[in-house]
């Protein structure tokens, strides 16, 4: 999981998002991520945004939360919910 959290950090620093923390949040039933970002840096940011670039990553099938959750006056967090992403059955071509 810590390869998963460092992965999803440094795209979304690649896409413009600054993130200071992603830390995944251990029940196997419910995987879910919390990601922290600064309450001052992320002022236009929408959870709908993190939510596509997440997706866009073709890691897992990511949910975010309708909005963020302030639990510090400094930081913003949202919590995201992994589901698996299933690869297209490739039937064999009859030649």
């Amino acid at each position: 999981m810590r390869q998963l959290e460092s992965q999803i950090k440094t795209e979304l620093k690649r896409r413009g998002i600054a993130c200071h923390t992603v830390f995944s949040l251990p029940d196997p039933d419910d995987p879910k991520l919390v990601i922290a970002f600064s309450a001052t840096e992320s002022q236009r940011l929408t959870p709908s945004r993190v939510e596509r670039v997440l997706n866009s990553l073709g890691i897992a099938d990511f949910k975010a939360q309708e909005r963020f959750h302030r639990l510090s006056s400094a930081f913003l967090h949202l919590e995201v919910r992994l589901g698996a992403r299933s690869k297209a059955e490739v039937s064999p071509r009859a030649g």
